[in-house]
């Protein structure tokens, strides 16, 4: 059932803490149905809840799938009678809901609290493990394509192999060059007894071995032609491996623009931003947010192109600055004045929720309270003298990204009971995060 019309509808929601081994039910009545008491009943799998009204409103019904089985004493935390919480809506003029909470203990068994990681690792999508030779890139608004076709057609064939068309390779993590730095800076001396001439010679076979593998201290990620270079949010390409892009029109006035919109890509035939130019890659990096993939290496495949939700690429940067710098509240915006202040929560919520739009199952995402800001550079760079109020991050983002973070943040934000939707000064949302082994089993259905 919808919650688009509150006057007659029930809202549930339910978060998993898995930290406490219980979850939290809400159970919202709007003004029209606040005389009534709800009957609330448990599944005989324990995984679902099924809410109902007595007469005259008995076709009034909603069930949720829970997020983890509960235990079989969580029926009688179910059967009481509490008392709700009355929440003023200032977007209902029809008047207040009134809000149920329960708590349900975990079923001691149930495998979604099994030992794991707070920050899995499959929470980035398109890695390279996830591509063929094959695999091909367009505009996730019309059908241009944007990797050159006439690439890889002149690598040599190897002995009983096909021709490799793609190379696709992941980019180390992000601290990559500042770990290098930290080791070129801290190399052990040589040791005393060795002759100078030795260590010498010692010194500039380990220098050239550095520079060979990737990690000297001139070193620096660069486009390669025939290789796409993949990282959390975009993909690094040579030019000449692309087509069907072209420069923002703002190039042609470097005095009026900025220095991050002279780099900006488009697709030519709905100019639609694809990306960026990376001057110090020597390349262009294509959003993710931005493109479709087909990794499907046969031929019949035209139908199965993948996109992924923006807020799901944003999600995945920031767990990966949580990864990389242990910091849980950002500053994102994108080059302007104004952004979001983003403290996340929880990265890695299960919940469930009947409003529509919403799957039935339980959804993975990241419980994040944010606040609007209207001036980043107080926040990133305060005055001398004076401290900063906390610490964070920055997270700089297209403007079309931002816009879509704003809007998924808010949309989360309304779908949330009323007494969940604020904590103190900051609003609360949701950012769903990918998951490979959703993604798997959705793919395996199909």
């Amino acid at each position: 059932m919808s919650r688009s019309n509150e006057d007659d509808s029930l809202y549930l929601h339910a978060e998993l803490l898995p930290n406490i081994r219980q979850i939290t039910l809400y159970v919202s009545l709007p003004h029209a149905l606040t005389s009534v008491q709800p009957t609330i009943q448990l599944s005989e799998s324990r995984k679902a809840v099924t809410v109902s009204l007595p007469e005259p409103f008995q076709d009034v019904v909603e069930t949720i799938k829970l997020p983890a089985r509960v235990s079989d004493g969580s029926r009688r935390a179910l059967t009481t009678n509490p008392k709700p919480t009355i929440m003023h809506n200032p977007f209902q003029p029809n008047g207040p809901s009134h809000d149920y909470s329960f708590r349900m203990l975990i079923d001691a068994k149930e495998t979604a609290l099994a030992p794991r990681d707070e920050i899995m690792d499959d929470y980035v999508p398109w890695t390279a493990a996830d591509m063929s030779p094959s695999t091909r890139i367009r505009c996730r608004s019309c059908d241009t394509t944007f990797l050159n076709p006439e690439i890889g057609l002149n690598i040599p064939e190897k002995e009983n192999k096909a021709p490799k068309i793609w190379a696709w390779k992941d980019l180390p993590s992000g601290n990559w060059a500042e770990m290098m730095d930290f080791w070129h800076c801290h190399k052990p001396d040589p040791h005393e007894g060795d002759a100078k001439s030795e260590a010498t010679a010692a010194l500039k076979i380990e220098e050239q071995n550095a520079e060979v593998k990737g990690y000297g201290a001139s070193s620096r990620v660069e486009a390669i032609p025939g290789t796409i270079l993949i990282d959390t949010a975009t993909f690094l390409l040579t030019t000449s491996d692309c087509v069907g892009l072209k420069k923002s029109d703002q190039e042609e006035n470097k005095s009026s623009a900025k220095p991050s919109e002279l780099r900006t890509l488009e697709c030519i035939k709905c100019n639609n931003m694809i990306g960026m130019e990376d001057a110090s890659a020597n390349g262009w990096r294509l959003l993710k947010a931005n493109v479709s993939l087909n990794t499907n290496s046969t031929p019949d495949t035209e139908n199965e192109w993948q996109s992924h939700p923006e807020e799901t690429i944003v999600a995945a940067q920031l767990l990966e600055l949580i990864e990389r710098e242990s910091a849980r509240r950002f500053v994102v915006h994108c080059g302007q004045k104004y952004g979001l202040l983003l403290w996340v929560f929880n990265p890695d919520l299960r919940y469930s929720n009947s409003s529509s739009g919403c799957s039935i199952n339980a959804q993975q995402a990241m419980k994040v309270y944010y606040q609007a800001i209207d001036d980043v550079e107080k926040l990133l760079n305060p005055e001398i003298g004076k401290a900063s109020p906390l610490s964070v991050e920055e997270l700089e983002l297209p403007s079309s990204t931002m816009t879509s973070l704003s809007t998924s943040l808010q949309r989360s934000n309304d779908m949330l009971p009323l007494s969940a939707k604020r904590f103190n000064e900051w609003q609360v949302g949701l950012l769903s995060r990918f998951s490979r082994e959703q993604a798997n089993s959705i793919s395996n259905a199909v």
